[in-house]
């Protein structure tokens, strides 16, 4: 009954999924994600990061480039001049056995020793030249310091001086005045009537030519006249405040003005005299005899400019000593600025320190020819035999041309580089070399030769580079693959660490830093809270293993140099109950 009763309900639950499936199907995804999120299913893993770090420190970094080849039985070498000219000297032939170092032949050398010998002297000349202004320097600073201050202290005298010539000019000026000033508006011509003289000069004539003439003059004068009673009066009231205490610009400025007024009062007395001057000579022509007044007052009128003249030219003087000490001081101040320039003592000014410069670049040339001198003897490489001598004595030959060929038994490798690293290579270089064929063996020599011209292939370019070994050893076989490691840089004692340490964003460079190490810190890594700190570093050459840090961490500080994460734990299982009884196969963790 009971199984009836059942079979009866999954009828009915069948029928009713089949009737609504798309809703049946929601349901049953939706038990599937509530018992899966109930058992754990959508638990995250742990994962755990650990640091593997280092100390910044002082390390040697070495920058290699390698490559690998074979070693040679016989090294065969072109022996190729680097200059031009005429071969003067030969000193082996075809056969001949000679030692490293050994002078092979010689080229002329009259031009290069000529130019030597013309630097040398220039250089001698560019030194004593600096020896004598290195000792005039200090002296003609000093001369500097002490014209200054004589300048400062002739223009406080020149205004001293300018005190006394104002007060010689307005002894006389007042005087000049009242002169210049009774000859047109005096009323000497008429003292009964009190006509002034100016107009007196005119109404003495008839005809009206003659009064337009004076008329004429006499509105200049006039005119003048004015120009300097308004300088006048306004010089010497500024003059009667004045005393030898006064400020040096409060002097300067008075004796501008008067000065001006002095000028002035000249112009207004040559006017006036040009005014009187022609009222006689219009006199003389017409025979009317004039007031005796008119030719005293002529010549009253040259003395007085006689004396003003005097004055104007005392008081100009004066203005322009005055301008040229001022102008003296400033001049003098800013050439001492010159001399301090990068040299506060002022011992050494820019131009010896220029010349400083010139004669270090004479004896560089000079150096630079001196070694230029030993080109033009070849000298053998290493130990051989010459062979293939294409030239004789007094041949021309070119640089780079073979003049024959030295030959070696001497064990030798040879290598192939690209064009990048073949570019950083050198003649000299150190070099470590290591062998396939005999593990535990490494030894050192040097770069001895490299090609001159490329050799393309596919379109790649490279060079030959062949090195020599420092020491001989028997094991060592022609033929045997060799490897070389050719050290192009160095930098010793340097702070360094990892090269992996290092990152990079955008052109900047920076590393990780950890405060915390544990003490029981494996190679494996280790696991902190402490959040890494990111600092900005300045790197210089990287080499194998480390990169060279400028600037931007101290010794000792811990970096980090990788980081590793942990494989999370399995977790454990267990078997959960069918949904429709029994076991079922879902495992759930626990």
């Amino acid at each position: 009954m009971k199984n009836e009763h059942t079979s009866h309900i999954f009828r009915r639950l069948l029928s009713y999924i089949k009737s609504h499936k798309f809703l049946s199907f929601i349901a049953l995804v939706v038990l599937f994600v509530f018992l899966y999120w109930i058992f754990g299913g959508f638990s995250p893993a742990t994962v755990e990061t650990k640091y593997v770090t280092a100390d910044v420190s002082r390390q040697t970094i070495l920058v290699t480039v390698g490559g690998s080849g074979q070693v040679s039985a016989t090294n065969e070498v072109d022996i190729k001049p680097k200059v031009s000219g005429d071969i003067t000297w030969i000193g082996v032939r075809d056969g001949s056995e000679v030692k490293k170092g050994q002078a092979l032949f010689s080229i002329d050398s009259t031009t290069i020793r000529k130019n030597i010998r013309d630097s040398e002297l220039s250089l001698q000349q560019a030194e004593y030249s600096l020896e004598k202004n290195t000792a005039q320097a200090p002296i003609d600073y000093n001369k500097k310091i002490k014209s200054l201050a004589d300048a400062k202290e002739n223009l406080s005298d020149a205004y001293n001086d300018s005190f006394v010539t104002i007060s010689n000019a307005f002894l006389n000026l007042p005087s000049v005045m009242t002169t210049a000033e009774n000859v047109l508006f005096g009323t000497d011509l008429s003292p009964q009537g009190g006509q002034w003289n100016g107009d007196a000069y005119r109404d003495a004539f008839n005809n009206q030519d003659d009064k337009d003439t004076i008329t004429f003059f006499s509105d200049i004068a006039k005119r003048d006249y004015k120009t300097a009673r308004e300088l006048y009066d306004s010089s010497i009231a500024k003059f009667k405040t004045l005393t030898t205490y006064s400020s040096p610009a409060e002097i300067e400025r008075v004796l501008d003005e008067t000065a001006d007024t002095a000028i002035a009062t000249a112009q207004a007395l040559k006017s006036e005299k040009n005014l009187v001057d022609t009222v006689i000579d219009i006199a003389e022509q017409k025979q009317i005899r004039l007031n005796s007044y008119v030719s005293s007052a002529q010549s009253s009128l040259a003395t007085k400019i006689g004396t003003v003249n005097t004055q104007v030219s005392a008081l100009s003087a004066q203005v322009r000593t005055v301008e040229n000490l001022k102008d003296t001081i400033t001049d003098t101040e800013q050439e001492i600025t010159i001399y301090r320039i990068k040299n506060e003592s002022g011992n050494d000014p820019l131009t010896l320190q220029s010349e400083r410069n010139s004669v270090q670049k004479m004896r560089d040339s000079l150096t630079d020819l001196k070694e230029e001198l030993l080109d033009y003897t070849v000298y053998a490489p290493f130990d051989g035999v010459i062979s293939s001598i294409n030239f004789e004595k007094g041949d021309s030959i070119n640089s780079g041309a073979a003049f024959g060929s030295l030959i070696t038994k001497q064990r030798i490798a040879e290598i192939s580089l690209n064009e990048i690293d073949a570019a950083k290579v050198k003649i000299g270089q150190k070099v470590s070399l290591s062998f396939d064929a005999i593990s535990d063996l490494s030894i050192s020599g040097k770069v001895f030769a490299i090609d001159a011209v490329g050799t393309v292939s596919q379109g790649v370019v490279t060079y030959s580079v062949q090195m020599e070994f420092d020491t001989q050893d028997e094991r060592v076989k022609p033929g045997m693959s060799v490897s070389a490691s050719i050290i192009v840089d160095m930098r010793q004692d340097v702070l360094a660490v990892p090269n992996g340490a290092v990152k990079t964003q955008g052109n900047s460079s920076y590393v990780q830093i950890l405060n915390n190490i544990p003490s029981n810190v494996v190679a494996t890594g280790f696991a902190t809270q402490e959040v890494p700190q990111e600092k900005f570093v300045e790197v210089g050459i990287s080499g194998d293993s480390y990169t060279e840090i400028v600037s931007g961490v101290s010794e000792g500080e811990h970096i980090i140099t990788r980081t590793t994460s942990a494989t999370p734990t399995a977790a454990k299982t267990t078997t959960a109950p069918s949904l429709f009884g029994g076991s079922g196969g879902t495992r759930i963790p626990r």
